[in-house]
């Protein structure tokens, strides 16, 4: 009698739990859990506490059928879902409270034990009919752009996702939200493909390749968009790779060879491009073809697209003087810019695609294409170089410019710019090139006084260490250095020297620093006027009174005529006006001087000369005929020498007239930059230096291995100077063959492609 009561109070209570559904207060459940455990305590069988596990287990299906049979009678349609929603969040709660009251009872487990029969008796029957409900609700709103209550989808995706693959196990199969995978996801996501399909599958012919683009862009988008509202967050991973491999993944080929026109025609298609491929996973390596694209057509663009040398010199200024260097170097910032803006716009900045710009135009810069837009001196090393001279020159019309824009700012523009140039510059193999250029125009503007700002050439050089090597620069900090001890020696000895009425102004600058940098072939033997003559000697005098060298004979100093100038005022019999009694002043250079003083200085010649040739004035000065007629074509376009028509003979003009009180003929500014001549010489130069080094390195390596292949061995030195210069192939070669027959190296017998060291 007493089991029949406890069984009929059992069931009274659990049908208000399960089957009236009435909101239940902690003090029911502890009801039910005080007559679960004195039926137990009373009944002293070892099988009472199986039997009530077994007893709550088929009550539990019974209510839980009865539930599914009230589900499947409902439309499929948003009251399906939402009221399955409703049936689960409730027998979620009533599960965890009544496990909660008979786990100490019949023991732990209950709420697992719950959960399991509502997806074997609940879900299993009306999951299709749920399913199906949810992909009408969301075609619906693919056509309608939403749906009434998108917080239905989501609170179903919920319930679903606490079912976990434990509670089903033919669906768990390692994935976390199996059952929610198989009975929601999975009818979503093909659904969606589907709907993908259906609009764009017509467009799937080899001239529809950029509609398609478009239109699948657009449509995963949306579908992922949809996903986030509708789905879990960790389930929209799996839409994406389905969509991907589905509308992507097969077309890699046309959308890629598609790729390449939109490139070509700055398409902002790009971008659709660049989010298919990123959702195509990893493995297939579906980005790397378009990186590589993309790298091909930086370096064909900047190529095809660079302007030629009439186009970059319009004024057709003498190329050594490097006027074209500033809107070369400019035009490769301005383009260099415009790619990194189209990667960031296009391909969200991403790593890859930076690092294929970086490549691409590295390629352009250091391709011997890039020398045939008209010019040789068209080569990086030298446009950089010749860049950074024009920033630092205070007469340079970039200078200029930057001055009048920023004139309380102007190091500042000038530091900006250079960090402009410096990011092509790291894009150039030839380095060492590139600092050899630039120590040559850096030589040019110390000496002739043009440097802007000693502080602002050292803020440069700072710079470019790190890029170039403290190697590179420490050599150029020495002649900054150099140039400093020159003005305090000068000021040091002024007090001491007795000019007359010479005001000179000397420089004493470090053969060993500097010797490479200024050209002295012309001046070494010429004759100056005595007066400056007389100046230079006393100076050498009083020098070598203070500083002898270690065994105690005078320094050997060597005049640089080609870098001096001198200030004269000079007169013309025949002039008119009031610079009769006054003269023009006339700045010139040390050779036009040294000619002039022929024709005005009796004391050069006994007496001043009426007209010479080239050649006497080339004898009587000392001077090589070929600079001696290049001087004179400057005085005779000047007006201060004329030609005598019946033989090759010059003479003063005596008649010269000007509007210019002070006129500048030296050429001083040519003197500023490097000549086509020097150029080859720094070329050649550094030709040189590079053999010798690729030589020192192999030695270095042949040494420390005795044995090596010789892939390896090229890799080795490749790396060695990778920061200076790229090591060419024809270059290590003739290397290696001058070793071998030299006999510092062998080959290894039976194996041509290994080297041994013969010690």
């Amino acid at each position: 009698m007493a089991d029949v009561l406890f069984w009929s109070n059992l069931r009274q209570r659990l049908d208000g739990v399960l089957v009236e559904q009435q909101a239940m207060s902690i003090s029911d459940y502890v009801q039910i859990s005080t007559v679960v455990n004195t039926y137990l305590k009373a009944t002293e069988v070892e099988t009472a506490v199986e039997e009530v596990r077994q007893w709550v287990t088929a009550y539990v299906n019974r209510q839980l059928a009865v539930i599914a049979r009230r589900l499947q009678k409902l439309e499929r349609g948003p009251s399906l879902i939402d009221a399955y929603v409703a049936q689960w969040q409730y027998f979620a709660q009533a599960s965890q409270a009544l496990s909660g009251s008979l786990g100490q009872a019949v023991g732990f487990g209950m709420r697992e034990a719950m959960a399991q029969a509502w997806y074997t008796t609940v879900l299993r029957r009306v999951a299709a009919d749920v399913a199906a409900a949810m992909v009408a609700l969301v075609d619906d709103a693919r056509k309608d752009g939403g749906v009434d209550d998108p917080q239905l989808l989501s609170k179903l995706s919920c319930v679903l996702a606490e079912l976990r693959p434990a509670y089903a196990p033919e669906l768990s199969g390692g994935e976390p939200l199996g059952v929610y995978f198989a009975w929601y996801l999975e009818p979503y996501v093909w659904a969606a493909v589907r709907h993908v399909e259906s609009r764009t599958g017509h467009l799937r012919t080899p001239g529809s390749t950029r509609e398609y683009i478009r239109l699948v862009a657009r449509l995963i988008d949306d579908e992922e968009r949809r996903a986030e509202a509708y789905l879990r967050p960790e389930s929209v991973e799996s839409l994406r790779c389905v969509l991907a491999q589905r509308f992507v993944a097969g077309s890699l080929a046309a959308i890629h060879a598609e790729a390449e026109f939109m490139l070509a025609a700055n398409s902002e298609d790009l971008r659709s491009v660049f989010c298919l491929l990123r959702r195509v996973p990893a493995d297939r390596k579906a980005m790397q073809p378009l990186r590589d694209v993309f790298r091909a057509y930086v370096a064909q663009h900047t190529l095809a697209a660079m302007p030629s040398l009439a186009e970059l010199n319009p004024n057709e200024a003498s190329v050594s003087s490097l006027a074209f260097a500033r809107n070369a170097v400019d035009w490769l910032i301005a383009e260099l810019n415009r790619l990194r803006a189209m990667t960031a716009r296009c391909f969200d900045d991403d790593r890859g695609f930076n690092q294929s710009l970086v490549a691409g135009l590295r390629e352009a810069l250091n391709s011997k294409k890039f020398l045939s837009k008209g010019h040789p001196q068209l080569e990086a090393p030298r446009l950089l170089a010749g860049y950074f001279g024009l920033l630092l020159q205070t007469d340079s019309a970039l200078a200029l410019e930057l001055a009048a824009a920023h004139p309380t700012g102007f190091e500042n523009a000038v530091e900006s710019r250079a960090r402009d140039a410096l990011q092509l510059c790291e894009l150039v193999d030839s380095k060492d090139k590139l600092m050899y250029h630039y120590r040559s125009l850096l030589a040019r503007r110390l000496v002739t006084d043009s440097s802007a700002n000693v502080d602002l050439e050292r803020t440069v050089v700072a710079m470019l260490t790190p890029l170039t090597g403290i190697g590179n620069t420490n050599r150029i900090n020495d002649m900054l250095t150099d140039m400093n001890l020159s003005h305090t020696l000068f000021a040091d000895y002024r007090p001491s020297m007795t000019l007359g009425s010479l005001n000179v102004s000397v420089k004493v600058l470090n053969h060993i620093l500097w010797c490479g940098n200024l050209s002295s072939e012309l001046s070494r033997a010429l004759i100056v006027p005595r007066q400056v003559s007389a100046a230079c000697d006393e100076f050498v005098g009083v020098y070598n009174s203070r500083y002898r060298s270690a065994s105690g004979n005078s320094r050997n100093l060597q005049w640089l005529w080609a870098y001096s100038k001198a200030t004269i005022q000079l007169y013309f019999p025949h002039s008119v006006g009031r610079v009769a009694q006054t003269g023009y002043t006339l700045v010139v250079n040390a050779y036009q001087l040294a000619i002039l003083a022929l024709f005005t200085d009796s004391s050069c010649l006994g007496s001043a000369a009426q007209q010479l040739t080239p050649a006497d004035i080339s004898l009587h000065i000392k001077l090589r005929l070929d600079a001696v007629k290049s001087e004179l074509a400057v005085l005779a376009r000047a007006g201060i020498l004329v030609s005598n028509q019946s033989s090759d003979a010059v003479m003063m003009n005596s008649s010269f007239n000007s509007r210019r009180l002070r006129i500048d003929i030296s050429g001083i500014k040519r003197m500023r930059q490097e000549t086509v001549t020097e150029t080859a010489k720094i070329d050649s130069y550094v030709d040189s230096e590079r053999y010798l080094q690729i030589q020192s390195a192999v030695m270095k390596e042949m040494k420390r291995c005795l044995s090596i292949h010789h892939t390896r061995l090229l890799n080795l030195v490749t790396t060695r100077y990778e920061s200076k210069f790229l090591v060419e192939r024809t270059v290590f070669k003739r290397v290696i063959g001058v070793l071998l027959d030299d006999k510092y190296i062998r080959h290894k017998e039976g194996d041509l492609n290994i080297y041994e060291y013969i010690a």
